[in-house]
């Protein structure tokens, strides 16, 4: 097991998504009994076993459904069954499999160390962001839970892989602007986004530019960073700013959610449309069936 944790440790610090496939239950005579494990990454790598090509092919396949929807599935195999249901294998058992997504954590890192850098690394940390902070003027104990790097940030920012699920801010007195933005812009993060006013945020993109980098890869990063909510203080653009980080990672219409009118019936719930998707996913039994007969005859 400690084999298994640590590739599933190791795929997370890549920045990629697992399925932990894990039997929960077993009766009967199965070949692997409750606890055992299978890891499977988007690319269809596995790490572990839980017992028996077939039922191990189908749970690959499965997989796939939970990389989409990120819901974590239970299901039954009767290892008997030679129906479409079940998986024909001759030892007879039955057992319970839970297949559960796993992600790589978000990770907030940030440049610079002002009021506004440790508001937003405070809101960060509450939001459950592992925060790393690059300032060579940073005084760790006013970033209390986060990683802080004084000495060579900028080397230091190289040695850090940098994955879809890493947002970094330039939130500086000016000094390192563009030799930051430089490390970053071309990096997998999911948002990039840098303080300051047009004027600055001009200069810097015209550096860049002269640099070589091209219009996509600049206007990509979100600068000025924040959205527009009337902020003054720094824990107000702290605020304006994380917004915008959360909207990059969760989507959103950017609209209020206030009524503006009474409801002619009540709205669905949360839920409601999970229990509806639930539904549909037990009507939609052909894929499943393909599934099956696809781990059969491999």
């Amino acid at each position: 097991m400690e084999e298994f944790y640590s590739y599933v440790g190791k795929r997370l610090a890549e920045g990629k998504r697992v399925v932990v496939a894990t039997i929960i239950d077993s009766e009967g005579s199965a070949p692997q009994g409750g606890g055992a494990s299978m890891a499977i990454t988007e690319e269809g790598e596995v790490c572990g076993t839980i017992g028996g090509g077939c039922v191990e092919r189908y749970v690959v396949k499965a997989s796939r459904k939970v990389f989409e929807d990120g819901k974590t599935r239970i299901e039954d195999f009767n290892l008997g069954d030679n129906s479409w249901s079940g998986i024909g294998m001759s030892c007879g058992g039955q057992i319970k499999m839970m297949m559960q997504l796993v992600e790589p954590r978000e990770r907030l890192i940030v440049f610079g160390s002002g009021w506004v850098s440790r508001a937003c690394c405070q809101i960060a940390k509450m939001l459950d962001y592992d925060v790393i902070v690059l300032d060579p003027f940073a005084e760790k104990e006013l970033f209390p839970g986060c990683e802080v790097y004084t000495q060579g940030v900028l080397h230091k920012i190289k040695e850090i892989p940098i994955t879809q699920f890493d947002s970094i801010l330039m939130l500086t007195d000016h000094r390192y602007d563009f030799e930051a933005l430089s490390a970053v812009f071309e990096s997998n993060a999911r948002f990039i986004g840098m303080i300051g006013s047009k004027n600055r945020v001009n200069s810097t993109y015209k550096q860049l530019m002269q640099k070589g980098a091209t219009p996509e890869k600049v206007f990509k990063v979100f600068a000025p960073v924040g959205l527009d909510i009337g902020a003054v203080s720094p824990a107000e653009i702290a605020v304006s700013i994380m917004a915008e980080v959360i909207h990059a990672r969760k989507g959103g219409t950017l609209q209020h959610l206030r009524l503006t009118k009474l409801l002619e019936k009540p709205e669905r719930t949360h839920q409601q449309k999970e229990e509806e998707e639930e539904d549909v996913d037990v009507k939609a039994t052909v894929p499943d069936k393909i599934l099956y007969e696809e781990a059969k005859v491999e």
